[in-house]
């Protein structure tokens, strides 16, 4: 008996060495996301701005130069990334949508998100700074660390955050998923040019940037631009910070590092629109030299969906991607994508929808809302008219120019009606200035990009096609002032709820 027991014991301290030791063999992943940030880092070309952290991260990993994020805002981008699927087919494509238990969106019943995958593979999981996922769902399941003291109030990394929890908090023996925010393009103030040029940066004044042809060549767009630059070494500060202490603690062999923004830069054409410029975003992979299949120093310009950082990460880490993900591995012999989609809802306080294609040349953009222009007096400009001293003051600014006739074509066209198609040939006019959808030398692209919308929409199921329900309403105006809600849907509401008994 006593050797049966002996054996029995044995045997157990084996199987916990054993499953001990592949646990240290597995590397952990950090995804480091930035906040509302273009690719204008000087990895990706950009001389005003000085990145040697994030530089050095390309040099050991892979730098992505066409990657795109799936919504133009933040809570749809991020739901796709950690769901790894589509926004519009889970019904997740509103921005900050289930914020009240009438409007609760729940994911298909066994659906596991990216989170809940790498915990039933032996993982730790934590999220410091920001989760904004646009469906119901408990903290708990997605995340084993969760320090208490700090949920809901500071995050280790010093930003009011949704999340918490940290790599040092993990008590265990296991690897760790981590996502961390990091401060981005609208994470600016007065205070930006001190912080820089303390640390040794060089402050990008407005006298120094040149002001691409959809805006006008004033001093508030001047200062916006360089104000993203400058938060683009704000970061680089950041994400050297966590290297720094990844090095300390000796993780920085064993941790496979993702560095990625939600969407493109803050400025009045980016965030929330289906431009370039709200879409394309910084992208970089950096691996442990014992990873195969990560080349360190590669530059890839191959077409990436930003939701594909769900599965690499995944992939990387030798796990199988689960079926119901849209995501792909980009380190997969046969990757390639021949378009990248994206869409834009309803944001805040304005009802929209926009679709779009990102294809080897061209940009399709497909617009359903035609009674209304694409700047509809969103929450940043009604910030801009409700406090002219905030940092969104130039969006009145623009429109008053509008309104005087101060904008030629180009610059005036958010303002006035909107045409159903817009075609740009990224190659000859990458800042989208001229729309060739009504070209006719240009039909056939056309043609190709529209039917690959039309059948990502399909085969999507596109939730984003419905008219939204009484509930989902009601959750924005619980929110948000009732001048700020200019979009006809809301009208119609305020008359249905009048003329109720």
């Amino acid at each position: 008996m006593k050797y049966l027991q002996s054996t029995f014991a044995l045997l157990t301290i084996l199987a916990v060495s054993i499953a001990q030791g592949n646990t240290e063999k597995k590397l952990n992943v950090l995804w480091l996301i930035i906040d509302d940030q273009s690719p204008w880092h000087s990895i990706y070309g950009n001389d005003l701005v000085k990145t040697p952290h994030i530089d050095k991260l390309a040099s050991r990993g892979v730098l992505f130069t066409r990657a795109y994020s799936e919504s133009p805002v933040c809570s749809p981008s991020r739901s796709a990334l950690i769901t790894g699927s589509h926004a519009i087919r889970l019904g997740t494509h509103d921005h900050r949508s289930s914020r009240t238990k009438e409007n609760q969106i729940f994911l298909p019943e066994n659906f596991k998100t990216a989170p809940e995958v790498f915990r039933e593979n032996g993982y730790e999981t934590y999220n410091s700074g920001k989760d904004d996922y646009n469906f119901f769902y408990k903290k708990s399941d997605l995340y084993s660390i969760m320090d208490s003291k700090v949920e809901n109030k500071l995050a280790k990394y010093g930003k009011s955050g949704q999340g918490s929890g940290d790599w040092s908090d993990i008590k265990s023996q296991k690897p760790f998923f981590g996502q961390v925010r990091v401060s981005g393009g609208k994470d600016v103030g007065d205070q930006l040019p001190d912080l820089l040029a303390k640390s040794g940066y060089p402050v990008v004044k407005a006298s120094q940037v040149t002001v691409p042809p959809q805006y006008p060549d004033i001093y508030e767009m001047r200062y916006n631009i360089a104000m993203h630059m400058n938060s683009v070494m704000q970061t680089d500060i950041e994400i050297g910070k966590i290297l720094s202490r990844l090095e300390r603690d000796g993780l920085t062999d064993k941790t496979i590092i993702f560095v990625f923004a939600d969407h493109g830069s803050d400025l009045p054409r980016s965030k929330e629109f289906c431009y370039i410029e709200g879409l394309h975003v910084p992208l970089i992979i950096s691996a442990p030299e014992s990873l195969e299949g990560v080349e360190s120093g590669t530059v890839r310009d191959d077409l990436v969906s930003l939701i594909d950082v769900t599965g690499t990460a995944l992939a990387l880490t030798n796990q199988d991607i689960p079926e119901s993900m849209d995501t792909r591995n980009v380190f997969d012999k046969n990757y390639k994508r021949e378009y990248v989609f994206s869409a834009s809802d309803r944001s805040a306080n304005v009802i929209d929808r926009v679709r779009s294609v990102v294809g080897k040349r061209y940009h399709y953009i497909k617009n359903y809302k035609l009674d209304r222009p694409l700047f509809n007096y969103g929450h940043r400009e009604m910030m801009a008219i409700d406090y002219p001293d905030s940092k969104y003051g130039y969006f009145a600014k623009l429109r008053s120019m509008y309104e005087d006739g101060l904008l030629n074509e180009i610059q005036a066209t958010p303002f006035g009606d909107r045409t159903a198609e817009e075609l740009y040939d990224l190659q000859n006019d990458p800042n989208e200035t001229v729309n060739l959808a009504s070209d006719k030398n240009h039909i056939a692209e056309l043609i190709e990009m529209r039917g690959a919308l039309a059948g990502w929409i399909e085969e999507t199921g596109d939730k984003g096609a419905f008219k939204r329900s009484s509930k989902s309403l009601v959750e924005v105006v619980q929110r948000i002032p009732p001048h700020w809600l200019k979009s006809p849907e809301f009208r119609d509401f305020f008359d249905e709820i009048q003329s109720a008994p």
